[in-house]
């Protein structure tokens, strides 16, 4: 007679189990994998990012003391990374239980793993990863950098400061409290340097360095500050080049928000007044093409008072080719993107840059290759065509005198 169980248990009782087989071998080999990705896991106190300079200073190691681990622009992030081509948000590393890895959190330049864009992969010992401009090495940290990183987190230190970081900037802004840097933009052929980049840094003891963490601050107020802010950078910098014997084609940036602002021409006649004698050319980041009419009329209208347009980013989000062609700039900065790794890149990926140089010479523009840092990948960008050429292989931003 059938028991009261045998009655009521599902038919799904009495299935065999489905569980894979393994000779001994192979069951000891797949434990070992587990295990030792069980412990790559382990993050508190045993992985580091050290940084990667390339030019000879030590190494900053930076502990990953809690998961996930997020890296970005925003001040809200476990590791902030100053740098215009880093997302607020950019990337994460976290684990899954088994392995350390890395997440793209939908970046707009992307998160590259040895060279290889990546949207979610596995972490080892020595891996390189890039966001944005900077590079990092993934390393076996100690139980002493993790204790001092929680004891003196980034993110502990701006809470602090953050109280007074508006009244702060305010400060800088009236007192001036800025600097400018300068990065060489050459020609590729020769390598010698053509123009040159301003870019911002803070000098307020209150305030961080990064102009990327004072336009955030900035942004807390309101966007006037965010414009006064880059006025003041761009003013900054014709200041220093202006006294220089043979000033250099100068590049000089823009906030997203001074395009929908009413000045920024204006400022561009003033500057042009103080230093007649300095070639300027204004960054405008290649989204704003999305506003064609408006981008057609600033252009026209920067060209009447003698400044140049460069389109920044290209690529970065879509690559406008009909906007392009409507309003086409005097230079096309490619998006770096397109250029790391190049030179071992899918020759698809070649193929697409070279076509995409060549569309701009036609269009009579030339064509900068941004975040070049190797030999290898200068040697790639000038087969594809670019006429200019900026990274960290060319020359780091410094003071106007080291460039020329």
């Amino acid at each position: 007679m059938a028991s009261e169980f045998d009655t009521m248990a599902p038919a799904v009782a009495r299935r065999k189990h489905d569980t894979l087989r393994f000779a001994v071998p192979d069951a000891d080999q797949l434990r070992g994998r587990v295990l030792e990705a069980r412990a790559r896991a382990k993050l508190g106190d045993s992985w580091v990012l050290e940084s990667c300079t390339g030019n000879g200073d030590p190494p900053e190691r930076t502990p990953i003391s809690s998961i996930p681990f997020c890296l970005g622009r925003s001040p809200d992030v476990d590791l902030v990374l100053s740098s215009a081509h880093v997302s607020k948000t950019h990337a994460e590393i976290y684990s899954d239980g088994e392995a350390l890895r890395v997440r793209d959190l939908g970046s707009r330049n992307g998160t590259f793993l040895n060279r290889q864009p990546v949207t979610d992969a596995a972490l080892h010992h020595g891996d390189l990863l890039h966001f944005g401009d900077s590079e990092f090495r993934i390393e076996r940290g100690s139980g002493a950098e993790a204790a001092h990183a929680a004891e003196e987190s980034p993110r502990a230190k701006r809470s602090a400061a953050s109280a007074t970081a508006p009244d702060d900037l305010r400060d800088l802004l009236e007192k001036r409290a800025v600097t400018m840097v300068f990065q060489p933009i050459v020609d590729m052929p020769s390598r010698h340097p053509l123009a040159c980049e301003a870019l911002g840094r803070g000098r307020h003891p209150g305030l961080p360095e990064s102009p990327v963490e004072l336009f955030e601050i900035a942004g807390e107020v309101g966007p006037e500050l965010q414009v006064e802010l880059s006025r003041l950078f761009r003013q900054h910098a014709v200041e220093m080049i202006r006294s220089q014997p043979q000033p250099p084609l100068l590049f000089l940036n823009t906030h997203p928000v001074e395009l929908e602002l009413p000045g920024l021409v204006e400022s561009l006649e003033e500057l042009r007044a103080f230093a007649p004698n300095v070639d300027l050319v204004l960054e405008i980041h290649e989204s704003a093409l999305a506003q064609a009419d408006y981008i057609i009329w600033l252009r026209n209208r920067l060209m009447e008072v003698n400044v140049g347009v460069a389109y920044d980013d290209f690529g970065a989000g879509q690559a406008r080719l009909f906007e392009l062609a409507e309003a086409p700039p005097h230079y096309l900065k490619f998006d770096r993107r397109f250029i790391t790794g190049i030179d071992h890149a899918p020759h698809s990926r070649q193929r697409l840059v070279a076509s995409l140089v060549a569309a701009s010479r036609e269009l009579l523009v030339r064509t900068i290759a941004e975040g070049v840092e190797t030999a290898e990948e200068a040697a790639a960008c000038l087969v594809a065509g670019f006429s200019h050429g900026q990274g960290y292989y060319f020359g780091r931003p410094g003071p106007a005198e080291g460039i020329w």
